[in-house]
């Protein structure tokens, strides 16, 4: 998600107002985000078993992460080139693959181990009716480009009273587990994250019941599971509508992950050694966490080794 697409008719919390004042309101609370988010946020340094890296430009709004043996793949988010990208540790961008759909809003990738499944499932505004999720051939050797991926079409509820930001049908994180899709919901009315079953061998399906998780006090916006320890990792930041001050005091987004066991309830949250928009997650074959952060006009997108072990 862009650090800028929080703008757009931002509602106070707990705040009735008539629509005249309430527009007046907002507009000033969406300009004084927007210089926040233009404004370059100073990062913590590194500690031991921590690094950072900068991503080329090309990934400026990195969204979503893969680990996939030493290298990664991510990709930029809504209006971006409908491109993957396949980099290294150093950031060293090895391999691209375009494909030939549209980047409405791009939020998440994960795999079976055989494909790559994409997430096209962005939804801040609350007007999409449907979400598509991408199935690409985890080997991009043998594929011409751009590529034709297979799609996936989930149904969303008709709902003609969605408001932007104020429902929980907006996806930034997906999941591959025990042969199914997982969506797992931002919940930006509730603040409680929940999980969707979507199976990947079925073109068009409905959206299912939701499965919530124990509240981490934060907007989810990426997740993974880990299958040796069978628990779920999710990242986010808590809700700039109510942390406002935060970014007053150069405390920036507050980044955190929290820990779940394999019935969903929370073990563990803590706070990521960032001040940036982190966007992704994964854990690499040494079951170490690694974490991108979407950058800005003044700020690169960062790669982060955090420190922490699925073990």
């Amino acid at each position: 998600m862009h650090a800028v697409s929080l703008l757009p008719a931002l509602p106070l919390q707990g705040v009735v107002v008539s629509h005249p004042i309430r527009y007046s309101i907002l507009s000033g609370l969406a300009g004084l985000l927007l210089l926040l988010s233009g404004c370059s946020i100073s990062q913590t340094a590194p500690v031991q078993g921590q690094s950072i890296v900068t991503l080329p430009p090309e990934l400026l709004e990195t969204s979503g992460l893969l680990c996939l043996e030493q290298d990664f793949i991510s990709f930029n988010d809504s209006g971006g080139k409908p491109v993957l990208y396949r980099f290294d540790r150093s950031g060293l961008i090895r391999a691209r693959l375009q494909l030939s759909v549209r980047n409405s809003d791009w939020e998440a990738i994960t795999s079976d181990g055989k494909f790559l499944y994409l997430a096209d499932t962005g939804n801040n505004a609350g007007r999409k009716h449907r979400l598509f999720i991408y199935k690409v051939p985890l080997d991009w050797s043998d594929l011409s480009q751009p590529y034709r991926p297979e799609r996936l079409e989930v149904l969303l509820p008709p709902d003609e009273k969605r408001q932007p930001y104020q429902h929980d049908l907006d996806f930034e994180a997906m999941v591959y587990q025990q042969g199914a899709l997982w969506l797992i919901s931002k919940s930006w009315q509730s603040q409680i994250p929940a999980r969707y079953k979507i199976s990947p061998g079925v073109k068009q399906q409905y959206l299912g019941d939701a499965l919530p998780f124990a509240n981490p006090g934060f907007l989810v916006t990426d997740a993974i599971f880990d299958h040796n320890q069978q628990q779920w990792w999710l990242v986010g930041y808590p809700d700039p509508r109510t942390a406002i001050w935060a970014h007053l005091s150069n405390a920036g987004f507050q980044s955190q992950i929290a820990r779940y066991d394999h019935q969903l309830q929370l073990l563990q949250t803590k706070t990521l050694p960032t001040k940036g928009q982190v966007e992704g997650v994964c854990i690499d074959q040494d079951n170490q966490i690694w974490i991108s952060e979407e950058g800005s006009k003044q700020s690169p997108a960062l790669l982060m080794k955090t420190g922490l072990s699925s073990h």
